[in-house]
């Protein structure tokens, strides 16, 4: 797992962007999170709205030799109802499966729930990436449900998972535990 190393997560930056701009161009990924295709310059002006949002937290994953390898990131914080969604992906093919996701999750959820005071994190995940389901479950999110849509153009419908966890959960897990 991890190579026996630590990911941390840091904020990203606009030096960030690049690469980020690079992930998103990436077929593989963009299957695997379920997005249809965005252009350079798309990219670049979602993420830049991104990372001045005060409704999003945008972090990059690190190795330990500083190297971004992944980003993960809460979007739509409802601070009222004290929840947001999050996403998380992996860059590069060959630091997937290592468990570098679980930790950045983990870490983002203690963010979420300590530092930010959420009560509930959400994610939509495509049935069909197994890998990310197992991640997710290890972290503590819970099946609420299921839909069947079109994600982008030009593609077969796919099954979109609903999945969520609450401080509450994890706080009680922590304690049986």
């Amino acid at each position: 797992m991890c190579d026996g190393y630590t990911a941390t997560l840091r904020p990203a930056t606009q030096d960030d962007i690049e690469i980020l701009v690079k992930w998103d161009g990436d077929p593989e990924l963009a299957w695997l999170m379920g997005c249809s295709h965005r252009t350079p310059e798309e990219s670049r002006a979602r993420l830049s709205k991104l990372i001045g949002d005060r409704n999003s937290v945008v972090m990059c994953i690190v190795d330990p030799d500083g190297h971004v390898v992944g980003d993960i990131v809460l979007t739509e914080i409802g601070w009222r109802r004290r929840e947001a969604e999050l996403s998380v992906r992996i860059g590069e093919r060959e630091n997937r499966g290592k468990g570098i996701g679980q930790q950045a999750v983990r870490q983002m959820l203690d963010f979420a729930f300590g530092r930010l005071g959420l009560n509930r994190v959400y994610l939509r995940v495509c049935a069909d990436n197994l890998r990310a389901i197992q991640c997710y479950r290890k972290c503590g999110f819970k099946r609420e449900g299921a839909v069947k849509r079109k994600l982008a153009e030009g593609q077969e419908p796919r099954t979109v998972v609903l999945m969520t966890v609450s401080r509450f959960e994890l706080l009680s897990k922590d304690v049986a535990s």
